[in-house]
């Protein structure tokens, strides 16, 4: 049996609608317990909204008091851990409200995985691994020893749920959310398995798509992730040049994103340049680091958390 959680923060309500309608629209192949949206006080009333319009799904609303967060890394990892107590299936999906299936057995796929010797499996951090010679004290490191091929990404993430129980892990802890859940299984020496993106939607501007990992990505042909929905309405957008603005406008208005399945809709990748892909994402990322800076004195907090 699996619980499907869903973490939701406030401001993205069409997001969530399309996600629970692709839910609806495509069968996950294995049994599913229950669909949890888990939300704190101001996203409740959206979420409810939500649940109301798909009255066929095996959905509940639960509002956790979380306190005081001081990020949305925080925030979305508190929500997990206290939906996780409140469980009882043998595993959890964690699935971002922004991550959702463009086709039929997805979950059956996730599962075999586990079926095969996993621990965790989920959609891939679409990144190469940090190579040999990098220096594993820079911000770099840290940042591609998880963000890389050898993590799933918590946006959809099946795991045992005793797994996390008996190794009293939290989803709030180390440099992003979950990171310490995949940490203990490479520490165990166990299989963390998972999908690689396959396709994304060509842009509208001059970028080569084989770079674009955040925007739009569908992986294993099974599951579609809209990349830092949450995160364009409360701190910046994925995508400020706008190259994908329409393929992204366009789920929203179709509620899903099967026409990216299309060879003619999509670009397909070709790992033929995955460290240039990788510095261009950490070029991005040191932008963005540096507008942090602007407003706060630090990246990390003492516990080596990304602030």
């Amino acid at each position: 049996m699996v619980t499907i959680i869903i973490a939701y923060a406030a401001g993205v309500p069409k997001i969530l609608d399309t996600c629970l309608t692709a839910l609806k629209r495509h069968r996950p192949g294995c049994l599913v317990d229950a669909i949890k949206i888990v939300t704190d006080a101001s996203g409740y009333a959206e979420a409810s909204d939500a649940l109301n319009s798909h009255p066929e799904l095996p959905v509940s609303v639960t509002a956790y008091d979380i306190g005081f967060t001081q990020t949305g890394s925080e925030m979305h990892g508190k929500l997990l851990d206290m939906s996780i107590v409140d469980s009882n299936s043998e595993y959890i999906l964690s699935l971002d409200s922004d991550c959702f299936p463009v086709a039929d057995d997805w979950l059956k796929t996730l599962m075999k995985m586990q079926d095969e010797g996993a621990t965790i499996s989920g959609i891939l951090w679409p990144w190469i691994p940090p190579p040999a010679d990098l220096n594993e004290k820079t911000i770099e490191y840290k940042i591609r020893k998880y963000h890389c091929y050898n993590c799933t990404q918590v946006a959809c993430q099946l795991v045992k749920r005793n797994f996390i129980i008996q190794n009293k892990l939290s989803f709030v802890s180390l440099r992003d959310t979950g990171f310490a859940i995949t940490d203990k299984a490479r520490e165990l020496g166990l299989q963390v398995k998972g999908l690689m993106p396959t396709r994304c939607p060509m842009p509208e501007g001059d970028i080569d798509p084989e770079v674009n990992r955040m925007c739009s990505v569908i992986y294993g042909d099974m599951i579609y992730h809209h990349g830092a929905a949450t995160r364009s309405v409360t701190v910046s957008s994925v995508d400020p040049q706008g190259f994908f603005n329409e393929a992204r406008n366009r789920v929203l208005r179709e509620k899903g994103a099967e026409w990216l399945l299309d060879d003619n809709n999509s670009y397909r990748y070709k790992f033929d340049k995955e460290e240039a892909v990788a510095q261009f994402k950490m070029a991005s990322m040191f932008s963005m680091m540096q507008t942090y800076l602007t407003t706060h004195d630090r990246l990390f907090e003492p516990e080596g958390g990304l602030g």
